[in-house]
């Protein structure tokens, strides 16, 4: 379990700097992309005041989503990267009434909501590993498999699932539950994935890093 903590902060790491690269004109993908590059994932202050400006920009454009995505994502981030700080449990709350909230948005992507949901659950597990593990690794798959279900060429939920796996197996000893053929269908889904703007589509950069194969 201490590898799949390790592996998730990393994670999250890559999650939001890959994600703040896009250039777009408009005001509202200036404000979002200023807002993202200004937190400093590893200060809890820096990310209550980015996610205090997230939500300041979901009230401004009330049909968006993305705001509220990255918000959820950003309190995640911290979470994980420091389960035991005193900021964590409250963004976790944060997290959880953001994920809700976007459940009801129109427009929002539910694939990437219901991914953002398992990563929800993987960070309480992160929380508590020894008491959170048994109790939430079901709610992680789950929301994972759904995110698959919503929309099978989203590579986001197979990877983290894929990942999660390959970790809860080198955590438990137990055999592993990837397919042989389901890292090949990550990279062919991330290799077709041509989205514009701050929308999610990070993903390339972990397969190299933890040199999966």
């Amino acid at each position: 379990m201490k590898t799949l903590i390790s592996k998730l902060v990393v994670i999250v790491a890559f999650v939001c700097a890959t994600n703040v690269n896009a250039q777009n004109s408009n005001q509202f993908d200036i404000q979002l992309e200023t807002t993202l590059r200004d937190i400093n994932s590893d200060d809890a202050a820096s990310v209550s005041k980015g996610m205090d400006e997230l939500k300041r920009i979901a009230s401004q454009y009330p049909d968006a989503w993305l705001p509220t995505y990255y918000q959820a994502l950003s309190a995640l981030q911290y979470a994980v990267r420091f389960p035991n700080d005193n900021h964590s449990s409250s963004f976790l709350e944060a997290a959880k009434t953001g994920i809700e909230a976007l459940r009801t948005k129109p427009a929002a992507d539910q694939s990437e909501v219901l991914t953002l949901n398992g990563f929800y659950y993987t960070a309480l597990i992160v929380q508590n590993p020894a008491q959170n593990g048994q109790k939430y690794y079901m709610d992680a798959i789950a929301s994972y498999k759904s995110a698959i279900g919503t929309n099978p060429a989203n590579p986001r939920p197979r990877l983290l699932l894929y990942i999660f796996f390959e970790n809860m197996s080198k955590a438990t000893g137990k055999p592993g539950m990837n397919g042989p053929k389901d890292l090949d269908t990550i990279r062919q889904l991330l290799a077709r994935e041509h989205k514009t703007g701050l929308q999610p589509r990070w993903g390339r950069e972990l397969i190299d890093h933890f040199g999966l194969k």
